[in-house]
């Protein structure tokens, strides 16, 4: 069976790369829908933030052998924090 295209640019760092700075290109515009959303000012630095994390959980997830399980894990971390125990 041939490779597929995501595994070609997970295999390739050049194509990695620039993967990732096209998907995080939208850091702003989703950080922007996030404070319009929540009604905090355009430039509150934890909507850049929230937007940063969002956009790289896709790389956590691409990157993991059970790519659900990842996501799930970061955006439970978002929604309740570090519960260390």
């Amino acid at each position: 069976m041939s490779p597929s295209v995501t595994d070609l640019v997970r295999d390739t760092p050049a194509l990695s790369e620039y993967a990732r700075r096209m998907w995080t290109r939208h850091q702003e515009a989703l950080a922007h829908a996030v404070a319009d959303a929540t009604g905090a000012e355009p430039d509150d630095p934890r909507c850049a933030a929230l937007a940063r994390f969002t956009l790289e959980a896709s790389a956590l997830a691409r990157d993991s052998a059970d790519p659900a399980r990842a996501l799930d894990a970061a955006f439970d971390l978002l929604e309740h924090g570090w519960q260390a125990g």
